[in-house]
C-alpha cells in the first residue's frame, strides 16, 4: 500500500524559469521596460545634433545654398542658445522614444510571425525584412509627432511659441488626416534605416566585441560595453547613409505641408500629401533638379552623427536594462 501511494502521489517540484532567450520566465511584453529606458536616455542625448541635421536638411530645397553656420546663425538668433537643447525637444524625444521602442519591440514579433523564429535563427535578409515590417505601427504612431518637430525646428517666427499642442493644432484644423501627412516618407526612411541596422548590428558587434575585449581585457565591462558602443555606431551609420536622401524628401515635404496648412486644404490634396507615393518623389524629383542629386545627401554627416549615435546608444544601452531588469527575452 506504502508503495502504490509513492507512485500515485505527485512530487510538488518547484518551477524553474525558462532561460532561452524567448522562454516563459517572462511576457513578450517584459522587453518593453529595458527598450523603453534605453531609447528614452539615447532620444535625450542626441537631439542637439538632430536639431542641426533638421536644419540642414530642410535647406535642401531653397533656391540658394545655405552653409551649416549660417543656419545655425539664423536658429540662436530666433531661439537661443539653448534652443539647441529645447527647442522641439519633447515632441522630438516623445517621437524617437516612441518610434523606437516600438520598432525594437515588434522587431522580434514580426520576425517570428513572418519566419516561425527568434531573428538569431533567421539569415540577414529575413532580419533587414522583420526589420521594416516593426516600422509600419511606429510609423504610424509617430507622424504627427514628426509634422510637430518639423513645425517648431523650423519656427523662426515663434508662430508656435515652441508648444506642441499649437503645432499640432495648427494641422488637426485642416482635417483628421493632417497630421499624416509625409506618412509615406515616414516609413520609407524609418524602414530603410532600421532595417539594415538591427541586420546589421550582430555582424558589426562580432567585429567590434572581440576588438574591444582584446585591448580592455575579456571580463572588462568597459570593453564590453564599448563593444556594443561602437558595433551599434557602425550599423547605426550604414541606416543612416542607405536613409538620407529618403528621409530629406520627407523633411522637405512636412515642411511644404505645414506652410500649405496656414490656408484651407482640400482632403484631396490632404490624402496625397499623406499617402501618395509619387507625391513624395516628386518632392525629390524637384530638389534634385533644382540643386542637384548632391543636394538630397545635404546634412548627411550629421545624419549620421545622429542616427549612427542613437544606434550605438541602444545598442549597448538595451542590453544593459536588461541585465539591470532581469529580461532574458531576445530583442536583436
Amino acid at each position: 500500500m506504502q508503495a502504490s501511494l509513492e507512485t500515485t502521489t505527485p512530487k510538488l517540484v518547484a518551477h524553474q524559469p525558462s532561460t532561452t532567450p524567448n522562454g516563459s520566465d517572462a511576457s513578450k511584453i517584459s522587453t518593453l521596460l529595458p527598450i523603453s529606458a534605453g531609447c528614452i536616455v539615447s532620444a535625450a542625448a542626441m537631439y542637439p545634433a538632430d536639431v542641426v541635421r533638421a536644419l540642414r536638411m530642410a535647406s535642401a530645397s531653397e533656391a540658394t545654398a545655405t552653409s551649416t553656420v549660417q543656419l545655425l546663425r539664423s536658429f540662436i538668433s530666433a531661439h537661443g542658445v539653448l534652443g539647441l537643447a529645447k527647442q522641439g525637444v519633447f515632441p522630438e524625444i516623445a517621437r524617437a522614444t516612441l518610434m523606437r521602442v516600438a520598432q525594437f519591440f515588434s522587431y522580434p514579433l514580426a520576425h517570428e510571425a513572418l519566419f516561425g523564429g527568434p531573428p538569431s535563427s533567421g539569415s540577414t535578409s529575413t532580419q533587414v525584412l522583420s526589420g521594416m515590417a516593426a516600422c509600419l505601427p511606429s510609423s504610424l504612431a509617430i507622424t504627427p509627432l514628426e509634422n510637430a518637430k518639423i513645425a517648431l525646428q523650423l519656427d523662426h517666427a515663434k508662430q508656435f511659441n515652441n508648444s506642441t499642442d499649437a503645432a499640432l493644432r495648427h494641422l488637426w484644423r485642416r482635417g483628421a488626416l493632417a497630421p499624416y501627412i509625409g506618412f509615406q516618407g515616414v516609413f520609407t526612411r524609418s524602414a530603410l534605416s532600421f532595417g539594415p541596422y538591427i541586420a546589421a548590428l550582430p555582424y558589426c558587434q562580432r567585429v567590434t566585441r572581440p576588438a574591444a575585449a582584446e585591448v580592455f581585457g575579456g571580463s572588462s565591462a568597459f570593453g564590453t560595453v564599448l563593444g556594443n558602443l561602437t558595433g551599434g555606431l557602425l550599423a547605426g551609420a550604414l541606416g543612416a547613409a542607405i536613409n538620407c536622401p529618403f528621409d530629406l524628401v520627407r523633411t522637405n515635404l512636412q515642411k511644404q505641408a505645414v506652410a500649405l496648412a496656414a490656408e484651407p486644404m482640400s482632403r484631396s490634396q490632404i490624402a496625397t500629401l499623406a499617402f501618395s507615393p509619387s507625391t513624395y518623389f516628386e518632392v525629390g524629383r524637384q530638389i534634385a533638379y533644382k540643386n542637384g542629386v548632391g543636394a538630397l545627401y545635404r546634412g548627411l554627416a550629421f545624419k549620421i552623427a545622429h542616427i549612427g549615435g542613437v544606434g550605438a546608444l541602444n545598442a549597448a544601452l538595451i542590453p544593459y536594462f536588461k541585465r539591470t531588469f532581469g529580461v532574458r527575452r531576445e530583442v536583436f
